[in-house]
Formats: C-alpha cells, structure tokens, sequence
C-alpha cells in the first residue's frame, strides 16, 4: 500500500547524503528522482555493474533532468569491481563529510533462465553485482556512519526472490535470496548496538524486468515506478525494517508460504489417488478426452507456464510437425528428466490401441520443441529400442505405474523417445 499523504513527515531526506547503486535502471531511478525532490543530495553509481547502465558519454546530473539540476550525480562505477566501488564511496564521502543513506539497487540478471539452463559464469556474475556488491558497499560505509552517529541502509530485492519454486529465474531467486538474509541478519546485529544505523530490506515487483513470479501475481494490483519509489523514501524517512511494494505483497508472500505447505503435505495423497483412478477404464477414457484440452488451455492463457499435472508431476508441452499437414502441433506430456538434460516420454495415448499422432510426427521429422514453465527450447527425439528402450521402460513404469495398465489395454509395445536439447 502506498503510504498516504496524511502520515507523519518523519526524518526528511532534505541535505541528506545518499548512495544508490543501479540507480540509472529498475527502481533506482525513480527513486533517485524521489530523494532528489525531497531535497537529498543523491549520487548514482553507473556502470557495467548494473544492468541497462548509461555509457560514459552520460554525466553529473540524470540525464533524464535539466541539465541545470545537480542534485544528482551520476558517476560510472562497476560494482563488481571492489576497488572501483571503495573509491567511489570514499570520493563521495570526501566530498560531503558524511554519508547518511546507502541504497542498493545493483543487479545484473541473465534473461529467465532456470537452474539448469543457467551457465556457471551467469550464476557468478548475477551473485558479484546482486549480493557481493551490497556487502562491500556495508563494509565500506559502516565504519562512515558510525563515525557521524547513524546513518540508513537500503537493499531493494524483488519479491520474487521469496518465492522462488520451479521455473523462476534461477539468478534473480538466489541473488535476492542471499541479498533478504543477509540483510536481515545485518538488521539483528545493529540493533542493539547503539550505531544509530538503521537497515531496511524492500521487496518489490517494480524492478523484475519480465522475470516470472507466481500467477496470482498478475491480478494483484500493481503501481507505477514513481509510486514504489515514494513508498522507499516514506520507509526510509520512518526506519522502517522493511517494506513491500506493492503492500499487496506481504499478503502473497505469507499465502504462498502456507499454500506451498499444504501442497507438501497433500501432494503425495493427491498423487497416489490419481494412480489408483487410472487404473480405471472410465477414468482413462475421460482424462484422455478432458486433461489435453485443458493443459492446451492452460498453456495459451499463462505462457506456457502451466499445465495441469506439473504440480504432482513432471510434464512438457510438446510442439512436433504435423507429418501430413506440416504444421506445428501440440501436446502436453508427462515426461522423466534425465540427469543429462534430455527427457523421456511415452507414446501410451491412454492405452487406445493405435500410436498418437505426435509419436508419427517425430518419426517423421525428429526435430521438436518443448516447453516447460514458460521456457521453450529446441530438441531432437529418438526412438529408443533395445536395451536402451528396456532400461528407459522400467524407470517410467517406476516414475508412472499406469504406464503398465495401458501397454496390455492398447496390446501394442507403447513408443519411448528421448528428447536431447539440440
């Protein structure tokens, strides 16, 4: 919730000295702008650091304002680069005397790439600017504000990094992740040490820039970057210890917490449950004619994001070449990750006695595209046989009991691929 105009004035921002890193993208902006209208004297650090960072031909002043402006001072500094980040705090430090708040704003994210499709080199990347930039900036401004008796640190994170589950983006969940706990644990020690230093963590879906939060987001309502960014400066006048943006959040986080519980402990009843029912010819028949409709649904309404089973088990959407007409065709799945990134799938079509369309159409053409929480990517399928279809058969009879009941129901040997990235 946005803080409303009637709330106490608290400590003004007005002739305070203020940090903000990545503050020329996301939230950092807007909220450079906010400080600067309340009178802060804001200087913005820039640079290859910080994703969507100005080029060096931007200087002194954002470079959205008058040119007259010199309440903000934009400075390229790579916050990956500690040496450059130190002496860039120690000039501005120099410079006034003092440094009264330190925002951290720097994140340098890699698409929404999952976990496993995330390089090692994003990974590290994403944690340099995201979390060890925040900790070299507290080290370096610290010893500063304990010196002039207080001060307020800021980390802004977006609220995805809470609710991280399958498909979120892997650098944005763990670098913001790390970015709350390490913050929270910063606000304990400093509490009780008479510092004077106040720290506040703000979680906001205003900076993701695409990255994929649950659902339920989408209907919650949302507020523009300027609106966010005074709810930071009202959080900051206050010392709050922390602050969602929008206030909607804070709700969301705690329903998602108790709903990912429920889902723990109801999962494997749920699942246990459907195996038995698909033993059943009536049930085959009705979920044959009713789950692809709705997972095809589901697919065009979310993005490909979700399925109906993905929940209780691993699924794809499948998107082959039509062998007649050429066209692209779709199907969604059950599917068995293997260790090597490739998946494997069966040909059951819900035991009716002839193969499904799809299975003919990668004979056909083997080049295809799966899709899973939202993140398609190319492969090519194989038809497996042999040892290599008697070893594949028993993990997916294992991983999917039914499989066996519609092998006897269709009286034909059920087509097992594998799908390798391409």
């Amino acid at each position: 919730m946005i803080p409303s105009q009637r709330r106490p004035a608290g400590e003004s921002p007005a002739g305070r000295v203020c940090l903000v890193t990545g503050g020329t993208a996301g939230l950092g902006r807007p909220l450079a702008r906010a400080l600067a209208d309340a009178g802060a004297h804001v200087h913005v650090g820039a640079g290859v650091g910080d994703h969507s960072a100005p080029g060096p031909e931007r200087s002194a002043g954002d470079p959205e304002r008058a040119p007259q402006d010199t309440s903000i001072t934009v400075t390229d500094v790579d916050v990956t680069d500690r040496a450059a980040l130190e002496a860039w705090i120690a000039a501005v430090h120099a410079e006034h005397g003092r440094i009264d708040v330190l925002i951290h704003n720097a994140v340098r994210m890699h698409g929404a790439a999952d976990a496993e499709g995330m390089t090692v080199e994003q990974a590290q990347s994403a944690m340099r600017a995201g979390y060890d930039a925040l900790v070299c900036s507290v080290r370096a401004v610290l010893p500063l504000m304990r010196s002039a008796g207080g001060g307020q640190i800021v980390a802004v994170g977006p609220g995805e990094g809470r609710m991280s589950g399958e498909g979120a983006a892997a650098s944005c969940a763990a670098v913001k992740a790390a970015v709350e706990a390490y913050t929270e644990m910063l606000r304990s020690e400093l509490a009780g040490s008479g510092s004077g230093i106040g720290v506040t963590l703000v979680r906001t879906d205003t900076a993701g820039n695409g990255f994929r939060m649950p659902r339920i987001a989408d209907f919650l309502p949302s507020v523009s970057p300027e609106e966010a960014a005074d709810a930071v400066v009202h959080a900051i006048r206050h010392r709050r210890p922390s602050v969602d943006v929008p206030g909607s959040l804070t709700l969301l986080h705690r329903g998602f917490k108790v709903a990912a519980a429920g889902v723990a402990k109801c999962e494997g009843l749920a699942l246990r449950a459907i195996k038995k029912a698909d033993a059943n010819t009536y049930f085959l028949r009705a979920m044959s004619t009713i789950a692809p409709s709705v997972d095809r649904a589901a697919h065009r309404l979310t993005g490909g994001r979700v399925l109906v089973m993905p929940a209780l088990l691993p699924s794809l959407m499948l998107t082959t070449t039509g062998s007649v007409s050429g066209r692209p065709r779709q199907v969604p799945l059950l599917c068995h990750p293997e260790a090597d990134g490739s998946y494997l799938i069966v040909a059951s079509n819900s035991g009716k006695p002839h193969h499904p369309a799809w299975s003919r159409n990668l004979l056909t053409t083997p080049q295809a595209a799966i899709t899973r929480f939202g993140r398609t990517v190319k492969v090519t399928a194989t038809l497996l046989d042999g040892s290599e279809r008697t070893a594949a058969w028993d993990h997916m009879v294992k991983f999917w009991p039914p499989y066996e009941g519609y092998a006897r129901s269709s009286g034909r040997n059920l087509r097992i691929f594998r799908l390798a990235p391409a």
